[in-house]
């Protein structure tokens, strides 16, 4: 699949990368054809950025030879706020802090200016992604890459809770008693569910079955609230994680997690607990596979819990709520696809939650 074109110049990159407190960034300056390559990641603008080679005659802009450069890694959020960086810029940090989890180290962060959108400078990972998103089905299902994918989110929610306060979206750091902290959106994780739950199904796309069904989720989510846990624990939580995720050397599961050589593109982490962590997950893998069962079993096996879960039917609508908010930009609204997914998702609620 070819890389879409940048909307960013070498120099809105160079301008940008000068403008942080980053003495690292010196040896990647001035960016050079040879020493800035544009990847991107199907949403963002993503550069690898290689050193450039002083020559005995103090010359520069040769990158240096990629086997021997310590590569960056330059993100920017094109289409994203800077709080959704902020937000993935916390978890690398807690996560490297209380985990084994092969995540990129993070050089930069910048809010953006009028002329640059937000972005984040990290280590570069070496490997190649255990699959190309959700669509991959072929790849991203497969259970060896997705019994991987519930160690790492077992991972996640190994997190102690003094590294937390609140849950939802990511909102800031902050250093308490000289321990790193991150900052939720709420006190309350029930009311974080109800209301996250909420906004996606008030945005439902629209289709006959959907405006017919939508009424009575927006009920049952309020039901539900008072059976939802305050306070569970926390977990690290992207709500689009999948084995796209994940990286290895060769793009194939390896034997283990410590064989993994990343886990990265965490941007708009929220605080929540692993149970809904693993239940939407479930749900993402399993929506185009004829049999779910393999799938369920891989993801579950390394899990601290199975399947049956407390308030898995809850976890289950809220999953759901993503697809149904966004329908019109997944699918053409005008195809065969969307109307099948459309009837899918309604049936699936109506046995929920009528």
């Amino acid at each position: 699949m070819s890389t879409p074109p940048s909307s960013l110049t070498r120099a809105d990159v160079s301008q940008a990368l000068r403008r942080v407190d980053a003495p690292e960034l010196e040896a990647y300056l001035p960016l050079s054809e040879a020493s800035m390559m544009h990847v991107g990641d199907g949403f963002n603008d993503v550069f690898v950025l290689s050193p450039v080679q002083d020559d005995s005659r103090g010359s520069r802009g040769e990158a240096k030879d990629d086997r021997n450069a310590d590569r960056l890694v330059a993100k920017f959020g094109t289409y994203s706020e800077p709080g959704h960086l902020r937000a993935g810029v916390t978890a690398y940090h807690l996560l490297a802090e209380f985990t084994d989890l092969p995540v990129p180290g993070v050089v930069a962060f910048d809010e953006g200016d009028d002329q640059t959108p937000p972005f984040v400078v990290m280590e570069f990972r070496p490997g190649a992604a255990l699959a190309d998103g959700f669509p991959d089905t072929e790849r991203a299902t497969n259970p060896d890459a997705v019994r991987l994918l519930g160690a790492v989110m077992a991972a996640l929610g190994s997190i102690p809770t003094r590294a937390t306060d609140g849950y939802g979206y990511i909102q800031r750091t902050e250093h308490r008693d000289e321990n790193l902290v991150a900052v939720g959106e709420y006190d309350d994780c029930a009311r974080w569910f109800v209301e996250y739950g909420t906004e996606l199904y008030e945005a439902a796309a629209p289709h006959e079955r959907l405006d017919a069904v939508v009424p009575d989720v927006l009920d049952y989510l309020q039901a539900s609230r008072d059976r939802l846990p305050e306070s569970p624990s926390p977990s690290i939580l992207v709500t689009d994680f999948s084995p796209a995720n994940l990286m290895s050397r060769d793009g194939t599961p390896p034997e283990s997690v410590e064989e993994l050589t990343g886990v990265i593109d965490l941007e708009r982490a929220k605080i929540g607990p692993l149970a809904f962590a693993a239940v939407n997950a479930e749900y993402l893998l399993t929506r185009y596979v004829d049999d779910p069962e393999p799938v369920r079993e891989a993801l579950y096996d390394l899990l601290p819990f199975g399947p049956d879960i407390p308030q898995r039917d809850f976890y289950r609508v809220l999953a759901m709520g993503r697809s149904v908010a966004a329908l019109p930009f997944w699918y053409d609204p005008e195809s065969d696809l969307y109307e099948q997914r459309a009837r899918a998702i309604a049936s699936e609620l109506d046995q929920i939650v009528r």
